[in-house]
C-alpha cells in the first residue's frame, strides 16, 4: 500500500516538475507578444546607435562617440582602427566568418552596420553585438560597438570583457 502511494507520488511530482519546466521554456520562448528578441516571430531589431538611450551604469558596454550616440552616455569612445572604412568592414566580415560561435542577423550597407549573435559555450541565451564602422580619413577608421544581452546573465564585466575581446581580436586582423 506505501509502495502504491509512493509511486503515485513520485508520478505526480515528476508530472508537475515537467510541467513547470514546459511553462517556463513556453514563457521564455513566447513572452507576452513583445519578448525581448522582437516580435512574436523572434525578429531581433538592429541596433539604432542615434536613439540608443543609454547609461554608462547599464547592463552591457557601449563604445560611441557623443556624435553618433546622442542620448547615450558611452563607457568609452568609438576605437580608432588604422584602416580605411571598407578595410574595417571586410575584416568584421572575415571575423564573423571565421568566428563559428557568431551568426550575423543583420547588415546594413548604408550605415555600414553589423549586428551579431555569439553564443559562447556555456551560455543559455546569446549575446548581441552591434558594431558600426565610420571612416576618420582615407586611411582610419572607428567603430563604435554595443554589447548587451536582452535575457539571460548579463554583468557589465562581462559585456566590457566581450567587447575587449572582439576589439582585441579585430585590432590583430587589421595590423599587417
Amino acid at each position: 500500500m506505501i509502495e502504491k502511494i509512493r509511486s503515485y507520488l513520485l508520478t505526480i511530482s515528476f508530472i508537475v516538475i515537467a510541467g513547470g519546466l514546459m511553462l517556463y521554456m513556453y514563457i521564455l520562448a513566447s513572452g507576452d507578444g513583445s519578448s525581448l528578441f522582437g516580435d512574436k516571430e523572434g525578429t531581433l531589431q538592429a541596433t539604432n546607435f542615434e536613439a540608443l538611450v543609454y547609461q554608462s551604469d547599464d547592463k552591457g558596454h557601449l563604445r560611441c562617440d557623443a556624435d553618433m550616440c546622442t542620448k547615450a552616455n558611452a563607457d568609452a569612445g568609438a576605437e580608432i582602427f588604422n584602416v580605411g572604412a571598407g578595410k574595417l568592414r571586410q575584416i568584421v566580415a572575415d571575423h564573423s566568418d571565421d568566428a563559428p560561435l557568431v551568426e550575423t542577423y543583420n547588415f546594413d550597407f548604408r550605415k555600414n552596420q553589423f549586428d551579431f549573435l555569439e553564443r559562447l559555450p556555456g551560455e543559455t541565451f546569446p549575446t548581441v553585438i552591434s558594431v558600426r564602422i565610420s571612416p576618420v580619413n582615407a586611411f582610419s577608421s572607428k567603430m563604435a560597438l554595443y554589447v548587451y544581452k536582452p535575457v539571460g546573465s548579463n554583468s557589465r564585466e562581462t559585456m566590457e570583457e566581450k567587447a575587449e575581446r572582439w576589439i582585441s581580436l579585430l585590432q590583430q586582423r587589421a595590423t599587417p
